[in-house]
């Protein structure tokens, strides 16, 4: 039989024929008014990859500012994301904060997130803690884990509100829910310590073993510490829980 050496190759130009007339098609549907900013802010992802096209920055940009003057919250983030965390030669914090408070604005939860860290860090604005707070918490209320793991640190320490422990232990038990390891340390140490909860060293196990379990080096320094002062009729059960768990997530990240 002979063998079709130029079979991938052929795969390869199909691949790039269709990805090319994808982006015909996507050019073309720039009028109309359902889908017009879907497309505006694919073909910007494209040129930002340079998946079938050239990568262009520039022209990713003018994609999404397309697309987010029409509203489209992913484009506000990513354009938000090109001027602050791109290449030190095209960074405009100015802009983008503009445009991360306008994803942020239309309800979309990691731009929440990422606004209210450029606010409690500082980046590229001036610091305020109470408007880092306003938003950490809006995206950790809107279930995005890494925003609930934060405002348990910030009620923890009271920036930008006041010491609320019980509270602190409530956010990091909701991203523990979601297998944050870093929340899942935090709310086992809060059951060790019963700081915001009661003392209560077998659930301290359980979720300091979930998080050691993902590689959590202080976890499980923390776990061996709960580990030793346990009977093995208590910890047995334990660890039954911890090969049925999974975790609760929101969809959200």
């Amino acid at each position: 039989m002979e063998c079709n050496a130029q079979g991938p190759e052929r795969n390869k130009r199909m691949q790039y024929s269709m990805l090319v007339a994808g982006l015909v098609f996507l050019t073309g549907i720039m009028a109309w008014p359902i889908n017009g900013a879907r497309a505006q802010f694919n073909l910007g992802v494209l040129y930002d990859d340079g998946r079938g096209v050239v990568a262009d920055r520039d022209v990713a940009r003018s994609w999404w500012e397309k697309a987010a003057a029409q509203g489209h919250r992913e484009a506000a983030h990513n354009l938000a994301a090109s001027y602050l965390f791109g290449s030190s030669t095209t960074r405009d914090h100015q802009i983008g904060v503009k445009y991360m408070t306008r994803a942020a604005t239309l309800g979309l939860v990691r731009s929440q997130y990422v606004l209210g860290k450029i606010y409690l860090h500082g980046h590229g604005v001036e610091k305020d803690m109470a408007k880092a707070r306003k938003w950490i918490e809006e995206s950790a209320s809107n279930g995005f884990m890494k925003a609930q793991y934060n405002m348990g640190k910030l009620s923890r320490d009271g920036v930008g509100g006041p010491v609320d422990k019980k509270a602190a232990a409530q956010w990091f038990l909701k991203a523990a829910n979601q297998g944050y390891a870093k929340a899942q340390n935090h709310i086992g140490v809060r059951y060790a310590r019963g700081e915001g909860v009661a003392v209560d060293e077998a659930e301290a196990l359980f979720w300091l073993t979930l998080a050691s379990n993902q590689g959590h080096w202080s976890a499980e320094v923390n776990r061996k510490a709960v580990y030793q002062k346990l009977p093995a009729v208590v910890r047995d059960p334990i660890q039954a829980r911890v090969r049925a768990w999974k975790p609760r997530m929101s969809g959200k990240h």
